[in-house]
C-alpha cells in the first residue's frame, strides 16, 4: 500500500507530548552527545553502568566518557532505545564508527548543533514535518514558537513537610504559607488559571512515579485536618498523607476539566532514572483510574502511553468510557511489536476520533527525530495491513492517520485555527 506509506511519510504532525528543553536552554547548557542519552541511559544502566557514571560534573574527560560509554553501548545495541540512538547520531550527526573516535567526531556535531540556533528548525520543522510540539520542562516560559507547554501539578499534592508546604507557596509567587487549607486550594486554582493565560495546554499527573494511581474520595474535613497538622509541623507517614494527596488530586482534575484543560496521566512503564517508588509498575495501571474515570464524566482524560504492560485492560477502558482519550506517546521505542499489536487492535476497538498518534517523549529533538520515523513506519504497515485484510479502504486508512497525528490533537486541546 505504497499510497498510504507515501502520505504518512510527508503528513505534518503535532506531537502530542515531549519534554524538550528549548533551543536557548540547550544553548545555554551546551548539550553534548552525552547530554542526549535519555531513554538509552536507562539501557546502559540496567546492563550494569553505574548511574550517573557519564555526568560532566565529575569532570572526566570526553574520553574518558567516550570510554564508559562504549563499554556499556555494546551490551545494550539491540534494544530499540539504541536503535533510536543509532539512528539519530549516523543521520543528524554523520557518526559511522562506533569507536573513539567516532564517539568523539560526532560529539563535536553534536556541540556544534546546540550552538546553532536554527537546530531546532531544521530537525523538527524541516526534517520531521512537526508543526507543534508539547514539551513538559516545567516552565510556560518557552520563548520558541513550535512549542506549547504542558505543566506538572504534582508538586502540589506531593506534600511531606511544611518545607514543602513553603516550596509550593513560593512557586506560586506568594509571601506567606496559606493558614487554611481553603485558601490554599483557592491558590491553587489561580496557579492554574495563571499556567492556562500563559500558554499551557495541558494538565499533567505524574504520580504514578511515586505513589499509586489509585485514588480516594476523602472529605474536604478529612484533607483540611492533615493540612493544618503538615503546617503545623506534624511528621507523618506517607499513607498518612494520603488523603490530602487524593483530595489535591480530585481537585486538580476538577479545576483543569472547569477551564477547558485535558488531564495527561502517566499509566504503565516507568522511566528508571526518574522512578522515585521503586519502579513498583503495578501502582501505575490505569485501571486504577476507574473510579476517577467514572467521578468526571466532564474531565477529558489522556492516557498516556497505552499503559503498557497493562495494554489490555487499557484499551477496554479507553474504548468504553467517552472521558478517556488513548495515547501512543513514547510506546513505539519501549516495544514496537506491542505498539504495533496494540494499534491493530485500537482500529477495530477505539473511535478514531479518541486516538493520539505520537509523542516523542524524550528531552532532546534527536530522540524525537527518530522516534517519530519509526511511529509513522508502524502506523503506514498496520494502516496498509487493515486495507489489506479488507478491514478499512484506502480512503479510510488515510483518514485515520490524518487524525491520530494531527486532527485529533486540534480538536483535544482547543488549537482550532491552527490547522
Amino acid at each position: 500500500m505504497q499510497t498510504i506509506h507515501d502520505h504518512i511519510r510527508q503528513l505534518r504532525i503535532f506531537d502530542a507530548h515531549e519534554h524538550l528543553a528549548t533551543p536557548d536552554i540547550r544553548r545555554r547548557e551546551n548539550h553534548d552527545l552525552f547530554s542526549l542519552l535519555h531513554y538509552l541511559e536507562s539501557d546502559l544502566i540496567t546492563a550494569g553502568m553505574k548511574r550517573g557514571a557519564l555526568d560532566r560534573r565529575l569532570g572526566l574527560s570526553d574520553e574518558e566518557r567516550a570510554s564508559i560509554f562504549l563499554k556499556y553501548w555494546q551490551r545494550t545495541t539491540n534494544t530499540t532505545y539504541a536503535r533510536m540512538f543509532k539512528q539519530a547520531m549516523e543521520e543528524l550527526h554523520g557518526l559511522r564508527e562506533w569507536n573513539m573516535d567516532g564517539i568523539l567526531q560526532a560529539n563535536a556535531s553534536v556541540l556544534a548543533a546546540s550552538a546553532n540556533p536554527g537546530w531546532y528548525d531544521d530537525v523538527l520543522g524541516e526534517r520531521s514535518g512537526i508543526d507543534l510540539a508539547f514539551t513538559l520542562i516545567q516552565t510556560t516560559d518557552l520563548g520558541y514558537d513550535r512549542f506549547r507547554p504542558i505543566m506538572f501539578l504534582d508538586f502540589t499534592f506531593r506534600l511531606n513537610t511544611t518545607e514543602d508546604l513553603l516550596a509550593v507557596w513560593r512557586m506560586m509567587d506568594k509571601d506567606a504559607v496559606a493558614r487554611s487549607f481553603r485558601a490554599y486550594l483557592d491558590a491553587t486554582d489561580g496557579l492554574l488559571q495563571r499556567y492556562k493565560q500563559e500558554g499551557m495546554v495541558a494538565t499533567k499527573l505524574g504520580h504514578a512515579y511515586w505513589r499509586t494511581l489509585a485514588c480516594g474520595n476523602p472529605t474536604l474535613g478529612d484533607a483540611e485536618r492533615l493540612y493544618d497538622r503538615l503546617l503545623g509541623g506534624d511528621a507523618m507517614t506517607e499513607s498518612e498523607l494520603r488523603p490530602l494527596q487524593d483530595y489535591m488530586i480530585r481537585h486538580i482534575i476538577e479545576r483543569s476539566t472547569a477551564i477547558g484543560l485535558p488531564v495527561q496521566i502517566h499509566t504503565g512503564h516507568h522511566e528508571t532514572s526518574v522512578s522515585g517508588d521503586g519502579n513498583i509498575i503495578g501502582r501505575s495501571n490505569a485501571e486504577h483510574l476507574v473510579p476517577l474515570l467514572l467521578d468526571y464524566p466532564d474531565a477529558r482524560f489522556v492516557l498516556l502511553h497505552v499503559g503498557f504492560p497493562y495494554h489490555q485492560v487499557y484499551l477496554s477502558m479507553v474504548k468504553n468510557f467517552p472521558n478517556a482519550y488513548m495515547d501512543f506517546t513514547w510506546v513505539y521505542i519501549i516495544t514496537p511489536t506491542a505498539a504495533k499489536q496494540t494499534l491493530h487492535q485500537a482500529i477495530e476497538m477505539v473511535p478514531a476520533s479518541k486516538i493520539q498518534g505520537f509523542g516523542g517523549d524524550y528531552n532532546h529533538i534527536e530522540g524525537t527525530y527518530a522516534h517519530l520515523q519509526l511511529a509513522k513506519r508502524i502506523v503506514a504497515e498496520t494502516l496498509s495491513e487493515k486495507v489489506e485484510a479488507g478491514a478499512l479502504d484506502e480512503a479510510e486508512a488515510i483518514d485515520f492517520a490524518n487524525r491520530i497525528f494531527r486532527g485529533n490533537i486540534i480538536d483535544l486541546y482547543g488549537l482550532e485555527g491552527m490547522d
